[in-house]
């Protein structure tokens, strides 16, 4: 691989609006200022110095993106301050289109390239967007990446070729269009929550999609039960008695990922603005709004015990001293994330995530082989059993983890359901189990009659 190959570099970058060219400084050279500054870190650009101009495009798509000038999140506690996506989204955005414009290099062919030398289904194959389609179905099928890794790529993909036909760079998308229902098909006779009520009649939901996402044929058979790696009781105690979680910050991150099914990223930008003093509100659990994957939103489930943790640690002393280097960069307190580091700026979700690496590098007898990751799956695994205990309707169970955990495919879901019914806990887990969502209950019960009735908790 030479050094020309394009890759993802972050960099500090100015963002700001009403921009000019500088006076000519002693070295006679002029550059780009800005009337009013809007300096982003860790900011993605795509480099290529084979193909300058395409990476320029590709910059310019997402300084876009990040600003909200082309598809800006459809509700605003997505965005950043300029109304755009995370930096987070945006360099999962950069990595796909520099893996494009990998192959773009190499099979010496223009992305722009959008029209078939033919009016025929068989001739669109041979336009790049598609060529590089069957690349990914090839790496798929050798088993280098996964189905739902392509349809990311493409999906991104999709998204610049729409922005450049509406930036004119281009006459016309070279990819088609259609419209699908996407149905699930009953496997018991409880209720379907998911698809009662307005879809009642349609069994289903109407979707507009495009031609280039991978078919359903490619996507690995190869998940099994002993896939899912959720925390024992005795790996959970390692981790507690750990001098990793003496620390106020890392023991947060851990207990949002156990008790809320957070990821990394998520609890990296976990909202300050979400903490609340649990001792003034009567509320039992707090609903907490938060972006994931792919900028979607969901409500996750925070109960009173660990807001109170929370509420403690965004007004400890030395979150506080944090928050006052934050202010002297950026000035507004209101917008600091909940978690900063010791420089003042927001914390990374690699810094959440290496918590659990630090913890293994103590234990030498490789006494605890799990992940940050595996976190969420203890979560999903636990409050599954949980519910099955509860004995809530099975339709309603499968609805409330999708929703909780943001999954968009039934058998993610349905994954952890199966493994709880499989596995038996011992008592003392069975117990701290009941102890850690028994506050939920009520809140369950709730939903659950809400959905009956035609609606849903707020």
């Amino acid at each position: 691989m030479s050094g020309n190959y394009p890759k993802v570099v972050k960099q500090t970058a100015n963002l700001g609006s009403l921009p000019y060219v500088s006076n000519v400084d002693e070295e006679g050279l002029r550059t780009v200022a800005f009337h009013e500054d809007h300096i982003v870190e860790r900011f993605p650009r795509v480099l290529s110095l084979v193909r300058i101009q395409d990476a320029l495009e590709i910059n310019l798509f997402l300084e876009h993106r990040y600003k909200g000038l082309f598809m800006p999140p459809k509700r605003a506690n997505q965005t950043n301050n300029l109304g755009g996506v995370s930096v987070l989204t945006l360099s999962s955005t950069a990595y796909s289109l520099s893996i494009f414009l990998s192959w773009l290099e190499e099979n010496n062919v223009a992305w722009q390239e959008v029209i078939a030398i033919a009016p025929s289904e068989k001739a669109k194959y041979w336009l790049p967007v598609y060529r590089f389609r069957k690349h990914l179905i090839d790496r798929v099928a050798a088993k280098e990446i996964d189905r739902d890794t392509a349809n990311l790529y493409m999906n991104h993909i999709r998204q610049f070729y729409e922005w450049a036909l509406k930036q004119r760079r281009i006459d016309k998308t070279p990819f088609q269009y259609k419209t699908q229902v996407i149905k699930k098909r009953r496997k018991d006779g409880d209720v379907d929550f998911l698809f009662s009520g307005q879809f009642a009649q349609e069994r289903g939901i109407t979707v507009t999609t495009t031609d280039l996402l991978i078919p359903k044929k490619y996507k690995q058979k190869t998940f099994n039960q002993n896939e899912l790696a959720p925390y024992s009781r005795k790996e959970l105690e390692l981790l507690y008695a750990s001098k990793e979680l003496t620390k106020p910050a890392s023991r947060l991150w851990v207990e949002l990922a156990l008790q809320c099914g957070l990821r990394a990223d998520e609890v990296a930008t976990f909202p300050a603005s979400a903490v609340k003093d649990p001792a003034f509100i009567t509320d039992k659990i707090f609903y907490v709004e938060i972006t994931g994957k792919l900028s979607k939103t969901r409500k996750v489930m925070v109960s009173s015990a660990l807001m109170a943790s929370l509420w403690g640690y965004v007004n400890s002393t030395e979150r506080q001293r944090r928050l006052g280097k934050w202010q002297l960069e950026h000035g507004d307190s209101e917008a600091a994330p909940l978690f900063i580091n010791r420089s003042g700026k927001p914390i990374v979700s690699k810094s959440v995530s290496n918590v659990i690496s630090k913890v293994r590098a103590v234990l030498t007898d490789r006494s605890l082989e799990r992940d940050f990751h595996d976190l969420r799956s203890t979560f999903a695994t636990n409050l599954a059993k949980f519910m099955l205990k509860q004995n809530l309707p099975i339709g309603f169970i499968q609805y409330k983890l999708m929703q909780l955990l943001g999954h968009s495919d039934f058998a993610t879901t349905q994954k952890y359901i199966n493994f709880a019914r499989s596995e038996t806990f011992d008592k003392q887990m069975s117990s701290w189990v009941d102890k850690l969502f028994g506050e939920h209950l009520p809140c369950l019960h709730s939903d659950l009659l809400a959905i009956q009735q035609g609606g849903e908790h707020e």
